[in-house]
């Protein structure tokens, strides 16, 4: 079991990411001065990285924990890993840290200001009494080790058999744990007798597993996975059986923060939002959002003042502001996955198929290249990116920045807010539903969701993708691929399909897949040798595309467009032209969001296409 333990650790500690916050907690001191506490972890837990605590004050930052791991060999490591701390009641400098050391043997520790003072074969959690802080208790669920000196010495006649999770705030004989079937249980005598409090089954599962004590001794809060799923119960009689009741349950690990001085008040933590209760859970409203997926939550007591956490930033929360305390560097990798660069360039497939009025394909080429690097009319710079189809001469362009501190992919759009939309989100995670809007507008109402990672071998490249979906006027599903960008779209619609598939692109220089083009420029000039009725562009478009269409003879034409239901709603050309190459800009201001389709009549030549009104 060592062996195995040694090698799940080793795993865990060989493969670390960059810096990243993976929970809060906070202290006061007599003076009513906040300490934020925290680790930059490697997974949710923290546990195999150090503690540090924040100053809110002074913004000062101390490691007070250490963690490490450092390879001695490929089979051999020695490390050290935190699993759970406590800080002396009304003291902010001295605590009692457990985990695992490994080295030739994997033990368990318990440290006095992170001094190892006791071993164990292994140590999980730690609870200093609110009454006597010289007594604490250290666990491996299944036995208590206790320390009557506040953590020096652990005598041999101290250690009880229970399987703990939680010593009462309001009485050290009061011991709340587990028996063999799950079952929440009570002591009142320090673990020699107990009974059943809940059958709701208790995963005994760090970090998640947590116990709160309101300032109304009656009232005690727990959380714990349950039957796979995260929830949060309480109980309005001191934790005894047939008191506790579910208030809370998700999908997804949450975080509880109470305030000592003010009875059942209490914010919950989920994803990017906040709730807040006052009646002990029994009703929750939503409080605030918050950029980003939040990873521990912390309330100064008697106050309003709330501080949150999420993997890059720390905030101070106020009922009418919410600030950045502080921030760490977002990993590099997360910009891969969109990579601009001046002479980056992407080609793909293009296929399109519609059903309406009658079955319509078009195929052809379509080109993305990073042209240029300029400042906009906003004051901030950004990436010029054209884009077109090779069976077309128009060149529609964007501009693209992504925001090195948020990791937020942002178009220059004038006509949205500070002349910017959020087109997609890099620090996201997997299930989040994201408010970016890469294909409609500045309508950043769209929900986007992050649906998966799965692994992308295409071009000669090991390496990942991210797929992204959402059901807005279209049905949209689209992919990042880190070192390459965007790479598939799938574009559906009531009446048809749009698909871009990935041909070939050039990153950095280098070459990847077919990128080459036939150069229909060249000739452009000269008059056509066939019919030819191009896309429109841009599309989707607001409120006016332009659409050019190739005739090799003279003769009349007709260019006009329809509605869904076949009704003509604009007659764009209606004339006799001579053979040539024309274009003409259609402006739909007067007409609804929509799909449309435009059609044209020369001789006997006659072709339809659809393109899309997003307002």
């Amino acid at each position: 079991m060592k062996k195995l333990l040694l090698i799940i650790l080793f795993s865990s500690l060989t493969s670390m990411p960059a810096q990243q916050f993976s929970n809060l907690k906070g202290l006061e001191d007599d003076q009513g001065n906040t300490t934020l506490l925290y680790s930059f972890g490697i997974d949710a837990t923290g546990r195999y990285s150090p503690v540090f605590k924040f100053n809110v004050n002074t913004g000062f930052e101390s490691k007070i924990m250490d963690a490490y791991s450092i390879a001695l060999d490929t089979l051999t490591v020695n490390a050290k890993s935190i699993s759970d701390y406590d800080f002396f009641p009304n003291d902010i400098n001295n605590f009692i840290n457990v985990g695992l050391t490994i080295n030739t043997d994997i033990l368990g520790y318990a440290a006095r200001n992170d001094t190892i003072t006791y071993d164990q074969w292994a140590l999980f959690m730690v609870d200093i009494s609110k009454q006597n802080s010289n007594n604490l208790f250290v666990t491996d669920f299944h036995n208590i080790y206790r320390s009557f000196d506040s953590g020096y010495t652990y005598p041999v006649d101290s250690t009880i058999s229970f399987q703990f999770l939680s010593l009462a705030a309001f009485d050290d004989n009061v011991l709340f744990g587990t028996d063999v079937q799950g079952n929440l249980i009570k002591s009142d005598d320090l673990g020699i007798t107990s009974t059943i409090v809940d059958t709701s089954k208790v995963i005994t599962a760090l970090p998640f597993l947590g116990f709160y004590y309101d300032q109304n001794q009656n009232i005690v809060y727990r959380k714990n996975t349950s039957y796979g799923r995260y929830a949060f119960y309480a109980s309005n009689n001191a934790g005894n059986a047939f008191s506790w009741s579910q208030r809370y349950e998700s999908e997804n690990p949450f975080y509880i923060a109470i305030d000592s001085t003010q009875s059942g008040l209490i914010y919950l933590a989920d994803g990017k939002q906040i709730y807040r209760s006052t009646d002990a859970g029994g009703n929750f409203i939503t409080y605030k959002t918050l950029p980003n997926k939040l990873v521990g939550i912390y309330k100064k007591p008697n106050s309003d003042i709330l501080y949150a956490a999420s993997k890059y930033q720390i905030y101070e929360i106020r009922p009418d502001t919410i600030i950045v305390l502080k921030s760490v560097a977002l990993p590099s990798y997360v910009f891969e996955y969109y990579p601009l660069a001046i002479g980056n360039k992407w080609i793909f497939n293009f296929a399109s198929i519609s059903y309406w009025p009658f079955p319509i394909y078009t195929y052809d080429t379509f080109s993305r290249t990073v042209v240029d690097y300029l400042i906009k009319e906003n004051n901030k710079s950004y990436f010029k990116i054209d884009e077109k189809f090779l069976s077309d001469s128009y060149i529609n362009t964007y501009y693209e920045r992504i925001d090195s501190s948020s990791g937020k992919i942002l178009r220059f759009n004038p006509d949205c807010p500070d002349s910017e939309q959020v087109i997609d989100d890099l620090i996201s995670d997997v299930g989040d539903l994201l408010s970016v809007n890469r294909f409609e507008g500045c309508q950043n109402y769209v929900q986007t969701l992050f649906e998966s990672v799965e692994a992308y071998n295409e071009f000669g490249m090991n390496s990942s993708k991210r797929k992204y979906n959402y059901n807005g006027l279209l049905f949209v599903d689209y992919t990042l691929v880190r070192s390459v960008g965007l790479e598939h779209i799938l574009t559906g619609y009531d009446f048809g399909t749009d698909v871009f598939g990935m041909k070939g692109f050039i990153i950095d220089g280098i070459v990847y897949g077919d990128t080459t083009l036939t150069d229909i420029d060249d000739n452009s000039s000269s008059l056509p040798t066939e019919f030819k009725l191009s896309q429109n562009y841009p599309n989707p478009f607001n409120p006016s595309t332009k659409i050019s269409w190739e005739s090799p003879v003279s003769g009349h034409q007709s260019l006009k467009v329809y509605d869904v239901l076949g009704n003509e709603v604009a007659t764009l050309v209606n004339e006799y032209n001579p053979a040539g190459n024309y274009e003409v800009e259609f402006n739909a201001n007067s007409l609804s969001s929509g799909i449309y389709f435009y059609r044209l009549q020369a001789g006997s030549f006659i072709q339809t296409k659809k393109m899309i009104l997003i307002k």
